[in-house]
């Protein structure tokens, strides 16, 4: 099995090479898959990350979850040691460039308490068909991800390209109830 890091450099590589009109025919089905899902339509609180750079693209179901008023909250990083927190937007101009050039709630938005999440979807750049991810080695979403309720699925969102067959896992790593793909 390969390690982490050499998993991540090839799946960053893998993802970059998206041709674009591709990419924009994936990001499409991916919010249909996500939108239609029943996970999507039976929750009230959605967690979920504003995509950056060539990640799956979550604008439009940010914006979709507003419009369908869902409580929507994103995630918030407070520092490498605090990590991150999760805040509810109300419209997409909530947002702005945070300190990793990643779209962030601006000062005014609410902190949400993780307790009232009942729908988490988190990135990643590999996924296993066990529920194994593999992020980009900060541990952010992992200890976010323990303060949610036992019962709140945390569902992965990535391209198809992004699934291999097994994941290194540790004793921190969270693993994930589903994956939506393209």
């Amino acid at each position: 099995m390969m390690d982490k890091n050499t998993l991540r450099k090839l799946m960053k590589e893998k993802r970059k090479n998206i041709k674009p009109d591709i990419r924009k025919m994936m990001d499409e089905q991916m919010y249909n898959n996500v939108i239609n899902s029943n996970l999507y339509k039976n929750a009230k609180t959605i967690f979920i990350f504003v995509s950056y750079n060539n990640e799956v693209n979550t604008h439009n179901i940010i914006k979709q979850a507003i419009r369908d008023d869902k409580t929507l909250c994103v995630p918030k990083v407070i520092s490498k040691e605090s990590g991150m927190i999760s805040i509810q937007i109300n419209d997409f101009t909530d947002l702005e460039h945070g300190a990793y050039g990643i779209l962030e709630p601006k000062e005014y938005c609410s902190k949400i308490n993780p307790k009232k999440i009942d729908l988490a979807f988190v990135p990643g750049l590999a996924f296993d068909k066990n529920g194994g991810r593999i992020g980009y080695g900060g541990g952010f979403y992992d200890r976010f991800l323990k303060l949610i309720p036992k019962n709140c699925p945390i569902i992965g969102l990535g391209y198809k390209i992004q699934i291999i067959d097994e994941i290194p896992m540790d004793e921190n790593d969270i693993k994930l109830n589903n994956l939506i793909t393209d």
